[in-house]
């Protein structure tokens, strides 16, 4: 797995700020349009990512009214100047693309970090540790973890990466399959996303915290970071609050804690 398309992304991102530093619009200027075409269609080529594409696209269509004598009327844009409404959501494309690089770049890096981490765990370990390495996986055996998350990417990555490392694992797309399994498995530990298409995970916390009682372990696993978030994790019955993208050894350590 290699970053090249993102590097190139972000140069191509990089050219499409300084064409819009240089050129303000307002009047016909060809040559920028045709240097945003050409940009936006390289980035699009180079970048397999339906967020970014629909971002690029809208930079496209908002360009050929900036670059051009057509200004939107004020009533057309909610009492903006027509310049500074296509501005604003020309910037706003920009940001999206940055920020969606960034997450394509940590999703890419807690991938290779889980393959490498169940990679080593694999190997043959040597003869004088064998007896110790099987007497601490047979001890994780008998340990449930329950994974909530819709990203079957992630989940799959983390069911892996929690049976190579010796633990009973299911795994659960929305809230109310993790509910239900919850039911038929008895986890002892749940490793619980926020963000649910059916629900969110401080309900699932706090239906879980009340069906199972103080025994089983909450783990929120989720990408909300701010203090905000952390806190109602806490209230709604979590143990514990895990940004993504999480370390694997990181996330073994707790759950060995």
């Amino acid at each position: 797995m290699d970053f090249n398309d993102l590097d190139e992304a972000r140069a191509l991102h990089a050219g499409l700020m300084e064409v819009f530093v240089q050129h303000t619009g307002g009047r016909s200027t060809a040559v920028a349009l045709a240097r945003v075409e050409q940009l936006c269609d390289a980035s699009i080529s180079a970048l397999d990512d339906l967020e970014c594409r629909v971002a690029l696209r809208g930079i496209k269509s908002y360009s050929k009214l900036l670059f051009s004598e057509n200004a939107l009327t004020e009533s057309d844009t909610g009492g903006l100047s027509g310049l500074d409404f296509l501005r604003l959501r020309i910037y706003n494309a920009l940001s999206a693309i940055r920020g969606r690089l960034g997450a394509i770049e940590a999703e890419r890096l807690l991938r290779q970090r889980t393959e490498f981490e169940l990679s080593r765990r694999r190997r043959l370990e040597p003869p004088a540790l064998s007896g110790e390495a099987t007497q601490e996986s047979s001890r994780r055996r008998g340990l449930r973890v329950l994974v909530v998350e819709d990203n079957r990417d992630a989940a799959e990555s983390l069911r892996r990466l929690l049976y190579h490392s010796g633990y009973e694992v299911a795994v659960a797309f929305t809230g109310q399959d993790g509910l239900l399994a919850a039911k038929r498995m008895r986890p002892h530990v749940v490793l619980c996303d926020i963000g649910l298409p059916d629900t969110n995970g401080f309900v699932v916390a706090s239906t879980l915290r009340k069906e199972e009682g103080p025994g089983l372990r909450l783990i929120a696993v989720t990408a909300y970071g701010q203090d905000e978030d952390r806190r109602r994790a806490l209230e709604a019955g979590f143990d514990l609050h895990l940004v993504k993208p999480v370390d694997p050894t990181v996330l073994l350590s707790k759950l060995e804690s």
